[in-house]
């Protein structure tokens, strides 16, 4: 074979791979873009939903924040422990928290025992009010989830867990607070590890280039939630994230070295 023959092979050959891998390597749009309008109704406005505290409901490790208060200081204290005795109070019982329990109950200081299987925040509030009620005749309640946090993890900016700092967060702006998708995160299947009002742990694929997510049940992050953000295929082979450019280049300077010889 002569060698002009081997040359236009060899540019062929060069062309052909540039082609395939540019082909290969570009992302679409689709798979990039948030919040696509996928059913061609470009609706604007999204029905609004209940806050996620009436939804959410109280699991085993929470940490309720409970403080009473009384027009006499002196009946507030008994509800109100400056300081803890042992361990019925749990941790940080000085700032009113009280871990929940395995068996979904907290020990409360005068009233005891308090079951909280199945109740969400309000319901719980309405329980232990119920209870400190036959002791006090006047007094306010305060009963809010001290333990609201949620985790992020894979193809962010930031992997860990994450206050939550208020109670209705979305998915998204749980991702931004995350530090943001990075280059290689996988936004049409993002896994979300929920567990239920049995303890139950589901698992759940979330695309969030479907706008259509706003209406579902997973826009807003519960408390306890885990968000596991997928890899891009080309991460697995160990590829950076310079990899097409540069090799794109690579290719480029081989296939004009062939041209000049």
């Amino acid at each position: 074979m002569s060698k002009s023959k081997v040359f236009r092979h060899l540019r062929v050959a060069a062309m052909l791979a540039l082609t395939a891998f540019v082909a290969f390597s570009c992302i679409p749009q689709r798979n990039i873009v948030l919040m696509q309008d996928r059913d061609g109704q470009n609706a604007t406005k999204f029905p609004a939903l209940e806050v996620i505290t009436d939804r959410y409901v109280l699991q085993a490790n929470d940490i309720l924040y409970i403080n009473v208060s009384s027009p006499d200081p002196k009946l507030s204290s008994f509800f109100n422990p400056l300081q803890t005795t042992g361990t019925n109070y749990g941790v940080n019982a000085n700032f009113f928290n009280y871990i929940v329990s395995d068996s979904v109950t907290i020990d409360f200081p005068v009233v005891g025992v308090i079951d909280l299987k199945g109740c969400n925040l309000a319901q719980a509030k309405e329980k232990i009010h119920t209870q400190i009620s036959e002791y006090l005749n006047d007094f306010i309640l305060t009963v809010r989830l001290a333990s609201n946090s949620f985790a992020v993890l894979g193809e962010v900016g930031r992997q860990g867990s994450i206050s939550m700092g208020r109670d209705q967060i979305t998915i998204y702006e749980a991702i931004g607070m995350a530090g943001g998708f990075s280059s290689f995160a996988k936004r049409k299947e993002v896994k979300l590890l929920r567990r239920d009002a049995a303890g139950n742990t589901e698992m759940y694929d979330i695309d969030l280039t479907d706008r259509a997510l706003i209406n579902s049940e997973f826009y807003y992050i519960y408390p306890n939630d885990i968000i596991y953000v997928r890899p891009m295929w080309y991460k697995i082979f160990g590829f950076g994230e310079t990899f097409s450019l540069g090799f794109v280049s690579s290719l480029i300077t081989l296939y004009l070295l062939i041209l000049s010889l």
